[in-house]
Order: C-alpha cells, then structure tokens, then sequence
C-alpha cells in the first residue's frame, strides 16, 4: 500500500471480514515491491494514487493464468493510461475523474472469472446498491447489458456521452494519453527547473502522470521543519486562491504538506505552464516576507487547476 485509498481498500475487507489479508506496504510515495505478491489469491490495487501521485508501473508482475482475482480501482487511471486488462478481473472506475464527468456515479467491467465467482456466492448480506444478484441468488445478467442498479440524473448520463464523444473526436485513448503525457512534461520541466520544489514521489518508475502531487525541497528558506513547511504552503495557496489563479490544490489531508495538482487529458499543456508561474510568483511572496526577497512579478493569466 502506498497510497490512501490503497489503505481504505484494506480497512474496509477487514471491516468486512471478508478473509484474512495481507497487505504490501512501503514508504509513502512509493510502490511497493511485487515480488512477494501471490497471485494464487486475490489482489486489490488501486491505479492511479491521487493522494500520493504513485501508480504501479505496469500490471506485468500479475501473471495472466492465476488463481485469485484481480480488482483493480481505475477511478483516476481510466481514459490517463493504458490499461492491461487481461491482468484485470474487476475494473471500477468513475465518470468524475478524467473526462470531467458529475461526480457519484460509478461503473465496473467483470471478467468471465469474476463473474464466475459472484455466480458462487457467499451468502453474504450485500447493498442493494452493490447488489448484481436477482432474489434467487442469481447473477442479474441485465446489468451487464446496460442496465443501472440505481437511476442516475439524465443530465449526468448526457454529461458524460457528450465527455466520450470528445475524447473520441481527439482521437481516443491513445491521444488523451499523450495529453496527460505532455502535460507531465510540462510539470516535470518546471520541477527540474525549480529549486525549491520536487516530487511527494521520488521514484520516476511509480510516479503518475496525470495526479501531480509536489512538496517543498528538503531544506526550503524560509525553515525545513515540516511546520514550517507547511506554513509556506498554506500561504502560497491562499495568495493564489485570492488572485483566482489555482483552486483546490492542497496536498490530501493526510499527505505531507504541499500540492495536489490534477494534470488528467481535459487540461491543457499550456495552461500548466501559466500555473507554473503561479507558483513560482506566491513562492517568492512567501519568500520576500519571510527571511530572503525574491521578488517575481505576478503573472496574467489566472487558471485554477485542483483536484477533486
């Protein structure tokens, strides 16, 4: 586990006592190592960390002939990276994240296998609004034909067919991961360029791409102690939140101090760079009215990049 909703995954199968687990866990902003992971059991991963900006690198340390099932969260990976789905058995993700859908409404994708298990059953109690079976214990087929389990507002469900026809006109998967690709670029430029800033994930191989999560560099001016950090951090957000330039870019509530800035295909690589700006502008604010100047002038143009 390296990542919060990674962590949520796992204190919810022991809040279900759904069976013994074992969890993989490393330093936070990192993913841990594979090498231990028997694939003879059920899996859980999540793809896309927001919280921590980590990601498997790739899904190739699950053998394709295994035992257990793989459920993967896609919530923030679907439509931002290519995606193995023969190393899948259950895929969930949602309209909110990469297309800029309502948030609320999810979907899942179920392999043969994973249907195949529900078609067991436990006889355990379940939601009705997790719930895929009919009143005699048999897989509602219906679901998987179209069918919701709950009725969603029309306007979302318009919302999101007009959000697919775009990602299609741009050319389909392949184009928005190359969008989120060069949006990467762009961020990973400016913090390659930038003194005082560097990656919450210090390994390249496990950092995602489209969930841009920053700190400060280990010694900042201004004072290296966490809460001092977190003080330049807080008064940057607040500069930039009143010149209306960035909304909503705090690091998650229990990430280390810094941003948490979302990079997915609806973003623009251009308008990251306006944001770097932004940042570097608060940074020297934060700077001149602390223990050195560092006077930038303030940029134009006024974007809000967070994530939600």
């Amino acid at each position: 586990m390296s990542d919060s909703f990674s962590h949520y995954w796992a204190h919810e199968i022991d809040a279900l006592a759904l069976a013994p687990q074992r969890r993989h866990s490393c330093c936070y902003g990192d993913f841990p190592n594979t090498s231990g992971i028997d694939a003879d059991h059920d899996i859980v991963v999540v793809l896309n960390g927001t919280s921590s900006g980590v990601c498997p690198p790739d899904l190739d340390w699950i053998p394709r002939d295994r035992e257990g099932l793989v459920i993967a969260d896609a919530v923030s990976a679907a439509f931002t990276r290519h995606i193995d789905v023969d190393r899948v058995d259950a895929l969930c993700w949602s309209w909110q994240k990469a297309l800029g859908g309502e948030g609320g409404h999810g979907m899942i994708a179920l392999s043969p296998r994973a249907q195949g298990r529900l078609k067991a059953g436990v006889g355990r109690p379940v939601a009705k609004l997790m719930r895929l079976h009919n009143s005699d214990g048999s897989v509602n087929s219906a679901f998987f034909g179209g069918r919701t389990i709950s009725t969603p507002s029309m306007f979302a469900v318009e919302d999101i067919h007009s959000a697919l026809d775009w990602a299609e006109a741009c050319g389909g998967l392949p184009a928005l991961v190359n969008k989120v690709a060069d949006n990467y670029s762009v961020m990973a430029d400016w913090v390659k360029a930038t003194s005082w800033i560097d990656w919450l994930c210090a390994n390249p191989a496990a950092r995602s791409s489209c969930s841009i999560t920053l700190r400060l560099s280990p010694e900042p001016p201004g004072g290296s102690e966490e809460k001092d950090r977190a003080k330049i951090v807080s008064g940057m957000i607040r500069l930039l939140e009143a010149e209306g330039a960035a909304l909503d870019i705090w690091s998650y509530g229990d990430a280390p101090p810094g941003f948490r800035i979302w990079a997915g295909p609806t973003v623009e690589a251009d308008d990251l760079a306006v944001l770097c700006e932004w940042l570097d502008w608060a940074y020297s604010q934060m700077c001149e009215a602390g223990t050195m100047s560092k006077k930038i002038i303030a940029p134009s143009h006024k974007l809000a990049y967070g994530e939600s």
